[in-house]
């Protein structure tokens, strides 16, 4: 959950596993996203609310241990994710989930057709 070190940038206890990782490219962030499984390389991704782009979550299971990926179900969350590749205009980025919290799961429904 994200608490109360989030005003502390950098700080270890705010970031997680993601603190210890050497693979960072810039500083660790807030969004308000959807995280679900997705076929293909990578499969948990997060869609940004508000954007067209998608984050690759570069581990999945290092997940915080209160947000789960998997098929049948999608997870819309206030993330803080720390980049492991440069962001680019076409291309996804690729980030470690530090933390999640105000979370809303639910069921994704099979499509119905277009009705």
């Amino acid at each position: 959950m994200i608490g109360a070190a989030d005003g502390v940038p950098g700080s270890q206890q705010a970031l997680g596993h993601c603190g210890a990782r050497k693979d960072k490219v810039g500083e660790c962030y807030k969004i308000r996203g959807r995280l679900r499984a997705y076929a293909g390389y990578p499969r948990c991704r997060i869609w940004p609310v508000g954007s067209s782009r998608l984050l690759g979550v570069a581990d999945p299971n290092a997940l915080p241990s209160n947000v789960a990926c998997g098929e049948g179900f999608e997870v819309y969350a206030d993330f803080l994710v720390c980049p492991l590749t440069e962001a680019k205009p076409s291309g996804l980025q690729m980030v470690c989930v530090a933390s999640a919290g105000n979370i809303r799961a639910s069921e994704i429904k099979p499509d119905s057709g277009g009705r």
